[in-house]
C-alpha cells in the first residue's frame, strides 16, 4: 500500500486529488480517476467509470481502492495505477511538449541548444507513440509478453489518455505538504514562467512556456519518480487472472523505458547546460530541492 501511495503522491497522478478529510490526527486524501482505461487479460482495452483511491496523507499509505464497485487489493491497485502511469497519463505530457518545440533553420542558427532540444523531443515523441508497438514481436519471442498481447490495446489506452486531456486540479497546493514532487512544482513553476517571459522572444520564439515547463521539468521528474516509486518490477503480478497483461508490459517499461539512457553524446540536463535560461532555472530549482534539480532534463529523451 506504501507503493500505491508513492505512485500517486510522487508523480503527475497527484493532479487527480479532489479533497481530504480527517480521521483523528490522520489526513485522508481522495484521488479519483474517471473514465479509467485498462487492458483486460483477453487483451482488449476497457474503460471503467471510476477508479477511486484513498491515501493516508500523513503516513503515505493506501487506505482503500476501488474500480467501479470492485474492491482492489494493494497489489491490484499497484498494477492498475502503474499501467495508467505509463500509458494514458504520461502520454499527456509528451503531447503537451509539442507546443514548446521550434527547430526552424533560423532557430537552429540563433539558438542551437533549444533547437537541439526541440529535435530530440520530436524524435522521441515519434519513438514513443509510433515505434513502441514494433517491439512487441521481439518481447513475445523471448517470453516477456504473452503471445496474445495485442499492441492495439496499448495504443487505444494512449489515445484515450490524450483525448481526455489533463484532470482539473485546482486544489493541488493542498497536496504539496505531503509530496516532494508537488511541492517542488508549485514553487518552481511561477519562477520558471517569470524567467521564460523575459527570454521567450529571444530564445524560444513560437514556444509556449507552460508546455516547455511540462515537457522538460515535469516530464523528466515524472520519469525520475517512476523509477524511485516502483523499486522492483517483479512487484507487478503477471499471474493475476484479470490484470496480468498490464503487469507484463509494466515490468518491461520499468526496466527499459523509465531510467536515463546510457551513452548519450549530447547534453540534456538543465545542470551544466551553459545556456543562460536553463542555468538560471537550475540555480533557482537548486535552492528548492537539489536532488530534483539535478534530474531536470531540457528535452524529452526517455
Amino acid at each position: 500500500s506504501d507503493v500505491v501511495a508513492k505512485l500517486i503522491l510522487e508523480s503527475t497522478l497527484s493532479v487527480h486529488y479532489v479533497g481530504k478529510r480527517k480521521e483523528g490526527d490522520t489526513e485522508i486524501g481522495g484521488f479519483f480517476f474517471p473514465e479509467f482505461p485498462y487492458v483486460k487479460n483477453d487483451s482488449t482495452m476497457a474503460v471503467a467509470d471510476l477508479l477511486s483511491v484513498e491515501v493516508d496523507l500523513t503516513n503515505k499509505r493506501m487506505v482503500w481502492a476501488k474500480m467501479d464497485e470492485v474492491d482492489l487489493t494493494p497489489d491490484e491497485a499497484m498494477t492498475l495505477v502503474w499501467y495508467y502511469t505509463i500509458s494514458a497519463n504520461h502520454v499527456k505530457i509528451h503531447a503537451l511538449s509539442n507546443w514548446a518545440i521550434n527547430m526552424e533553420p533560423k532557430q537552429k542558427e540563433k539558438n542551437p541548444f533549444p533547437a537541439q532540444n526541440s529535435l530530440v523531443t520530436t524524435i522521441y515523441n515519434y519513438f514513443g507513440y509510433t515505434t513502441f508497438a514494433t517491439f512487441y514481436p521481439g518481447w513475445k519471442k523471448v517470453g516477456l509478453l504473452s503471445k496474445d498481447w495485442d499492441s492495439d490495446a496499448f495504443i487505444q489506452t494512449i489515445d484515450h489518455g490524450i483525448e481526455k486531456s489533463v484532470f482539473a486540479h485546482p486544489l493541488i497546493r493542498e497536496v504539496a505538504q505531503y509530496s516532494e514532487f508537488v511541492d517542488f512544482h508549485v514553487k518552481l513553476r511561477p519562477i520558471f514562467m517569470k524567467e521564460f517571459a523575459k527570454v521567450k522572444g529571444k530564445c524560444f520564439p513560437g514556444c509556449h512556456g507552460e508546455a516547455l515547463f511540462i515537457g522538460t521539468i515535469t516530464h523528466s521528474l515524472d520519469h525520475t519518480h517512476m523509477d524511485w516509486n516502483l523499486e522492483d518490477p517483479l512487484w507487478l503480478d503477471v499471474t493475476h487472472p484479470e490484470y496480468g497483461k498490464m503487469a507484463e508490459l509494466g515490468r518491461i517499461v520499468k526496466v527499459g523505458f523509465v531510467g536515463d539512457l546510457p551513452g548519450l553524446v549530447f547534453h540534456k540536463r538543465y545542470k551544466g547546460s551553459k545556456h543562460p535560461f536553463y542555468e538560471k532555472i537550475y540555480a533557482e530549482a537548486s535552492k528548492l530541492n537539489q536532488k530534483l534539480a539535478d534530474c531536470m532534463d531540457t528535452c524529452i529523451v526517455k
